[in-house]
């Protein structure tokens, strides 16, 4: 380890750098330049990379980086003895306060206001309390940009990793660009991109949230806007999958099959799919709405049509659905007759709060997770969380078998409930109704009270008459174009069922003829 002491200057710090950028030293072993101007200084070199470092009898502290020019960047010598002073009084006093100082410090505080982070408990809200303050404000009943359940659910899901739990306990201020980014990154090589875009778009939202309303509580009036400069340098390509009628149908087919018996690799004597979880994903694939919505259905927004014999009406209120809208679809008897096959047989069928109980939990509904993991499961795509039996009474234990992707045995390539858009337009457009699929997918009520419930409403003997006239009108009246909605319904369900009659008779008489 070879070593110089000198007065660091301009020369020391280029030539360090020049080290750390080839990754060589004079000896190839650790180099570092001693401070004669301020003792307790040195800028060490140690592979790529060229550190500012304080000591102080058997400690060190690294205040800051010559080289890589990321984070904690310092090449000025003047800065550098400014700051390796401060930190020097620090650790003489209490080592434990540094680190608060010079997150603090590189924050963008001035001097004081890193010295009194760093000598007291910060009194102003962690990360965590500014989620909490922005999810209450935008979901209060006045709040000016209102978010829905599903927004503060992606809220909630985004702020819930683990790699993000020790930022979320700092205190807002002393949070820094690179804290973000570095879970982003995280979040990106273990999990995925859009996650990892969402790590940047809520961090963005909630600081911008704080800052604006809540600036004293959140201590960020003592920061720049450092977060308007967080960035996602990538992005999501868009799919283009589109499945045919007959995959999607041969998927439903193959998910029927497995309501009474077990999916291969798993333990014997437990069905693979369950009635009601199946009802859920055929509404899905015949309504072609969004999962978290689809599956949030109440049971008295699904009503006969007054104006016709052969459609049925369900609705939702805006606080459920992604544009903020509430929204009116036709559906078919035919279709319902389809759905309604399987969830009467559901765990608890009847429910009078849910068009689609969980069957699991009788007072939720069924999760937009839960129904694609049919999928999933199907595809031997889902993680295998089941515990191994255990052996009793000399009774003989059913060996799991390997696992295996039936969709691709099947000829069938995967696809996803959102590909599903993709093909419910190409369907429309072939019979002549471009605009079908805008209609069935839009969300254009604009009387953002119309659907909402109150206990005593629903007490009431007459509530389900009420509630028909009250869905019936939305229908008809406004911009529901419900004319075409009817048509565009009719088409797309027909076209799926007539299909799945099709490869049901099919299946029926291989059988037949195999017997």
């Amino acid at each position: 380890m070879a070593t110089e002491k000198l007065i660091i200057g301009d020369t020391e710090i280029n030539r360090a750098i020049a080290m750390a950028k080839s990754g060589e030293t004079p000896d190839g072993k650790i180099f570092i330049f001693t401070d004669e101007k301020f003792t307790n200084l040195r800028l060490q070199v140690q592979a790529k990379t060229a550190s500012w470092i304080v000591r102080w009898k058997s400690s060190s502290v690294t205040i800051g980086y010559a080289w890589p020019a990321k984070k904690r960047h310092i090449t000025a010598p003047s800065t550098v003895r400014k700051l390796a002073d401060t930190v020097l009084d620090l650790m003489k006093d209490d080592p434990d306060k540094v680190k608060s100082y010079l997150d603090a410090h590189f924050a963008g505080q001035s001097k004081s206001e890193a010295l009194k982070a760093a000598h007291k408990t910060a009194d102003t809200w962690t990360l965590r309390e500014c989620v909490e303050q922005t999810i209450d404000g935008k979901t209060a009943p006045d709040a000016k940009h209102k978010i829905g359940a599903n927004t503060v659910k992606d809220y909630r899901g985004t702020f819930s990793r683990d790699v993000f739990q020790k930022v979320l306990d700092k205190p807002a201020v002393l949070v820094t660009r690179g804290d973000i980014e570095s879970v982003r990154d995280h979040v990106k090589k273990h999990v995925g991109a859009s996650p990892a875009i969402k790590i940047i778009t809520y961090t963005r939202a909630v600081l911008d949230y704080c800052a604006r309303n809540h600036a004293g509580q959140s201590g960020l009036d003592k920061v720049d806007a450092w977060w308007h400069f967080l960035n996602a340098p990538f992005e999501i390509k868009p799919r283009n999958r589109r499945p045919e009628i007959e995959a999607i149908v041969a998927t439903m087919l193959l998910a029927e099959e497995y309501l009474t018996k077990p999916l291969p690799g798993r333990a014997q004597g437990v069905n693979g799919t369950n009635p009601g979880t199946l009802a859920g994903l055929w509404w899905l694939v015949l309504t072609c709405q969004r999962a978290a919505a689809g599956m949030s259905l109440l049971a008295h927004d699904v009503v006969t049509d007054p104006d016709s014999n052969e459609f049925l009406l369900a609705a939702w209120a805006e606080d459920v659905m992604k544009a903020g809208q509430a929204h009116v679809l036709p559906i078919p008897d035919r279709a319902w007759a389809m759905i309604n096959s399987f969830r009467e047989k559901g765990r608890h069928a009847g429910s009078q709060e849910w068009a689609f109980p969980s069957e699991r939990k009788k007072d939720a509904h069924a999760t937009a997770s839960g129904v694609y993991r049919i999928l999933y499961r199907l595809a031997g795509r889902d993680a295998l969380i089941q515990e191994a039996k255990v052996e009793r009474k000399g009774k003989k234990v059913p060996e799991r078998t390997e696992r295996r992707d039936l969709l691709k045995e099947a000829g069938i390539d995967w696809w996803s409930l959102h590909d599903l858009r993709r093909s419910l337009t190409k369907v429309l457009d072939d019979n002549g109704i471009p605009g079908g699929a805008t209609v069935i997918l839009a969300h254009d009520i604009h009387e953002k009270s119309e659907l909402a419930v109150t206990a005593s409403e629903r007490e009431r003997e007459d509530f389900q008459k009420l509630r028909t006239a009250r869905i019936t009108k939305m229908a008809y009246g406004g911009a529901q174009y419900i004319a075409l909605k009817k048509e565009a319904m009719r088409i797309w369900t027909d076209a799926v069922l007539d299909e799945y009659d099709r490869q049901k008779s099919e299946k029926a008489a291989t059988l037949e003829a195999a017997e």
